[in-house]
């Protein structure tokens, strides 16, 4: 009994696959809510939330996770794009000043 509890629970969590879907993410907000902390201009209402429709595609994208930097060690140079190739550069960049800066403070 204890172990199919178990094995139960081990599948109600979610695979590392499944958390990198295409599918848009749900909405944060009903469409036409005021967004919070946007109503700084005088005299003017604070902008409020469309449909997901209305808004252009690149804004979906802002809610996927980025790529780590184990992801892009496994990718192909061929297989990546630009944007792979210049976020695996951004990120070793890093690492190698991060252990500079370790170094030269020792």
């Amino acid at each position: 009994l204890v172990r199919r509890r178990l094995l139960a629970a081990a599948s109600a969590v979610p695979s590392r696959r499944a958390l990198h879907t295409t599918a848009p993410a749900p909405l944060a907000m009903k469409p036409g809510t005021p967004i919070p902390g946007l109503n700084f201009m005088k005299n003017q209402d604070a902008p409020v939330s469309k449909a997901r429709a209305e808004y252009p595609e690149w804004v979906s994208d802002l809610a996927k996770p980025m790529v780590t930097l184990a992801e892009l060690r496994r990718m192909t140079w061929e297989d990546s794009t630009d944007r792979d190739k210049m976020r695996y550069l951004k990120l070793t960049r890093r690492i190698r000043i991060k252990g500079g800066n370790v170094e030269a403070g020792a």
